[in-house]
C-alpha cells in the first residue's frame, strides 16, 4: 500500500486490488514509500493491476544545472519612489534599472490563480531557464531563488519619515505546495554590508490568496545612501519546487498603514480566440469559420481601492503579423466595480476571413485596454497607474493544432516501458499529419539521445483505433523555457475527422512532456498501458481519487504531402519477427536481418539486458536472468516489435 498527502490537506490511499486512472498532486512525500522528499511527482495519471503498477508520472521542471548570472549592482542608486507591479517586464525578466539581474526568478502571468495585477514574480527551487541548482543532491535544500533590489538611496531620511516596504505574497499558486520547513524571506542591507532577515513565511499551510505585508524601516541601519532589499527563497534545489510568487512591489516615505492604492488593473490572462483550442491550422479554421471562434473573450480587472470605482474598456483584434484590424469595440459605458473586488470584461470576438491562397499564417492578437482614472491624483507619486490596465492574448492560426497555451507549470512523463499516451484532435476536412512538435521538459537527468517513439492513431469509438504512423526519434531539449522540439515524418500521414498524436515510452527512463494548468483539456488525453486506451476523464467523478485539469503540450503539426504512390511492388518480406525457442532455458535466437537492437525487460518494466545487434549474431544469452516471463523488444531506426518470452530451466 502507498499512501500520498495531496496539497498537504488530505490522505489518500492506493491498494492494488483494483484497476485506475489516477491524478494526484504530492506535497509533502514523507509518507511515500518508493520517493524521496518530493523527489519525484507533482501529478500523475496511473494504472494499477495485480501484476504491476504503471503511471503517466508528474514532476516539477527542472532541466539540467547551470549557475546563475549574477551582475554587479548600478552605479547610481534608485530613487524614491520604488515602485514595480511587473506589468512592464519584458520576456519574463524583471526590469534592470530596478532589479539586480541574475537570481533566479521569472516574470509570468499564469503560474497563480488569485494575482492582484497582470504579471508575478516566481520564486523556486531553479533558476529563470528552469533549470535546478542542485543536480549531485536531489534531496538538497537552501537557499535558492533571489530577487534584489537595486541600491536605493535613503541617505538623510530619518525614523520619523515613515518609510514603508510592501508586497503582496502567495505560496503555490498552480506549482508545488511549500512544506513547513520551505519559506520565503525579507531581508535589508545594512549600513555595515550585512543582509539582515526583516520577514519570513514559512510554507506548511494552505493560502489560497495573495497576501497583502507592509513593513515598516525604522532602523538608522538602513537609512543609508546604498540600502538595498531583497526577496528570497529557501527550498529544495533540484527543480521547480516549493513555489512563491510576488506581487505589487512599493517602497516610499511618508506612508501610511494602509493598503489602499487607487488603481483598478487587468489580471487574468486572455482567453482564446478559439472555441475548442489555441491555436489551428488556417486552412483548418477558414473551413467553419463561426464554429471555431470562440464565444466569448474575456479577462479579469481587480479594484485593489478600499473605494468603489468606475470602468469602461476597449477591445481590439489584429494581426500582429500584417497589423490588419479585424475588431474594434469600445465600451464605453461605465461599469461599477465595488471595492477591494473582481470584475470580468467579456466580449463576442467575430470571426475572420482570409484568403489561404495568400495568406498562410495569422497571429491573432486579443487586447482589452481598461479605461480608468488611475492617473488623476495618484496614490503613488510619479507613477502612472494605467501601465497595468492593458492586456492581451495570442492565437496563431498557422500549420498546427495546440490545446495548451504555450506555458508549462507541470511535466509529465510514463513511468512504464512500452507504455503510451495520445492526445485527441478533431478536423473540419481531411488533412495530414507532417509532424508532432512538443516540448520535452528535462527532469532531474539527461536524456539527450534517448529513444523517442511518435506515434499517429486513428479513431474509434471515441479512442485510439489503428496506428496510422510511428517514427523512433532520439530527444533532444529546446533551448528556452517553454521551447518545442518537432519531430517530421519521412511523409505526412492521412486523417480523417479525428485523429491522435501521442508517444511510446521506449526507455527505462521517462521523457517528461509540459502540461499546460491554465487549460483545461484532459478530457482528450488517453493512456494505454496495455492492450486497451483508457481516458483520463472517466475517472473524474470518483470520490476517492484526486482529479487534476491540464493540456499536454503535444501538437501535431498539419500539411504536406502524404505518403507517395505506389509504383511498382517490391518483393514481399516477412512482416513479424520471431524469437525462439520459446520457453527457453536461457539462450534466444532470431532469424531476421533486419533486427539491429534488442532490449529485455521484466514485468514491472525494468531494463535487464540490452544488446545493439551485429549482421552475423542472432544470438543473446538470458541464461543469468531468473527463471519467469519477460519482454523482449526487437526494433530497428524503422520498426519495434515486442515478444514475450519464458525463460524455465
Amino acid at each position: 500500500m502507498n499512501n500520498f498527502r495531496e496539497a498537504g490537506e488530505s490522505q489518500l490511499t492506493l491498494t492494488k486490488n483494483r484497476t485506475s486512472v489516477i491524478g494526484y498532486l504530492l506535497s509533502d512525500t514523507r509518507n511515500i514509500a518508493f520517493c524521496t522528499k518530493r523527489l519525484c511527482c507533482i501529478l500523475f495519471l496511473t494504472l494499477l493491476s495485480v501484476a504491476a503498477q504503471a503511471q503517466l508520472v508528474g514532476f516539477p521542471i527542472a532541466p539540467p544545472h547551470t549557475a546563475p548570472v549574477v551582475k554587479n549592482a548600478r552605479l547610481q542608486a534608485v530613487s524614491l519612489p520604488f515602485f514595480d507591479d511587473f506589468s512592464l517586464a519584458a520576456n519574463g525578466v524583471p526590469s534592470p534599472s530596478l532589479w539586480v539581474t541574475g537570481g533566479g526568478t521569472y516574470v509570468n502571468n499564469t503560474n497563480t490563480i488569485n494575482h492582484p495585477t497582470v504579471n508575478v514574480v516566481t520564486f523556486d527551487g531553479a533558476n529563470a531557464a528552469g533549470q535546478p541548482y542542485n543536480l549531485v543532491n536531489q534531496n538538497a535544500q537552501g537557499n535558492s531563488d533571489t530577487l534584489t533590489s537595486q541600491p536605493i538611496t535613503l541617505a538623510g531620511l530619518t525614523p520619523a519619515d515613515s518609510l514603508y516596504l510592501s508586497f503582496y505574497w502567495e505560496l503555490r499558486g498552480l506549482g508545488e505546495f511549500p512544506d513547513a520547513d520551505d519559506s520565503l524571506r525579507v531581508q535589508f542591507l545594512n549600513d555595515k554590508g550585512v543582509w539582515q532577515t526583516i520577514w519570513k513565511q514559512p510554507g506548511g499551510v494552505p493560502n489560497p490568496n495573495f497576501n497583502y505585508v507592509q513593513l515598516p524601516i525604522r532602523n538608522a541601519a538602513y537609512l543609508h545612501a546604498n540600502f538595498q532589499f531583497r526577496f528570497q527563497a529557501f527550498a529544495r534545489q533540484s527543480g521547480q519546487f516549493d513555489s512563491w510568487h510576488i506581487d505589487y512591489v512599493y517602497l516610499d516615505k511618508s506612508r501610511r498603514l494602509n493598503r489602499y492604492i487607487q488603481d483598478v488593473a487587468v489580471s487574468l490572462p486572455v482567453t482564446s480566440f478559439l472555441k475548442r483550442y489555441t491555436a489551428m491550422p488556417l486552412k483548418q479554421y477558414m473551413v467553419r469559420p463561426a464554429a471555431e471562434t470562440a464565444d466569448s473573450v474575456s479577462t479579469r480587472i481587480n479594484n485593489l481601492h478600499n473605494v468603489f470605482n468606475s470602468t469602461a474598456f476597449s477591445y481590439t483584434l489584429k494581426d500582429e503579423v500584417t497589423g490588419k484590424i479585424f475588431q474594434t469595440e469600445l465600451k464605453d459605458n461605465s461599469v461599477f466595480i465595488d471595492q477591494f473586488s473582481s470584475q470580468n470584461k467579456t466580449v463576442k470576438p467575430l470571426p475572420i476571413s482570409v484568403d489561404t491562397n495568400v495568406t498562410k499564417r495569422i497571429s491573432l492578437l486579443s487586447r482589452f485596454q481598461i479605461l480608468t482614472t488611475d492617473d488623476r491624483n495618484p496614490s503613488i507619486p510619479g507613477i502612472d497607474l494605467r501601465r497595468n490596465d492593458s492586456i492581451s492574448g495570442k492565437t496563431v492560426l498557422d500549420d498546427y493544432y495546440a490545446y495548451d497555451d504555450g506555458t508549462a507549470e507541470y511535466a509529465v512523463y510514463m513511468n512504464r516501458t512500452l507504455g503510451r499516451t495520445t492526445v485527441r484532435y478533431f478536423l473540419n476536412k481531411p488533412d495530414v499529419v507532417s509532424g508532432v512538435r512538443m516540448n520535452i521538459v528535462p527532469i532531474l537527468k539527461d536524456l539527450t539521445g534517448q529513444s523517442i517513439t511518435i506515434q499517429v492513431w486513428s479513431n474509434k469509438d471515441g479512442r485510439p483505433g489503428t496506428m496510422l504512423q510511428q517514427k523512433a526519434f532520439k530527444v533532444e531539449y529546446a533551448t528556452a523555457r517553454n521551447g518545442f522540439i518537432e519531430f517530421p515524418f519521412d511523409y505526412g500521414v492521412a486523417v480523417r475527422d479525428t485523429f491522435y498524436v501521442g508517444w511510446l515510452q521506449v526507455g527505462q527512463d521517462g521523457i517528461a512532456v509540459g502540461l499546460d494548468r491554465n487549460t483545461q483539456h484532459e478530457n482528450q488525453i488517453f493512456v494505454n498501458l496495455g492492450q486497451e486506451w483508457v481516458p483520463y476523464t472517466s475517472f473524474q467523478n470518483d470520490p476517492n481519487l484526486a482529479y487534476f485539469q491540464g493540456s499536454l503540450q503535444v501538437r501535431p503539426v498539419i500539411g504536406g504531402k502524404a505518403l507517395p504512390p505506389i509504383t511498382s511492388v517490391e518483393p514481399e518480406r516477412p512482416t513479424v519477427w520471431e524469437v525462439f525457442p520459446n520457453p527457453s532455458n536461457g539462450l534466444i535466437h532470431w532469424k531476421s536481418d533486419e533486427i539491429n537492437r534488442i532490449d529485455v525487460f521484466n514485468l514491472t518494466g525494468a531494463l535487464v539486458r540490452q544488446q545493439e545487434v551485429q549482421s552475423a549474431d542472432k544470438t543473446m544469452d538470458l541464461s543469468e536472468l531468473p527463471n519467469g516471463l519477460y519482454l523482449v523488444r526487437l526494433s530497428n531506426e524503422e520498426k519495434t516489435v515486442v515478444k514475450k518470452i519464458l525463460l524455465q530451466r
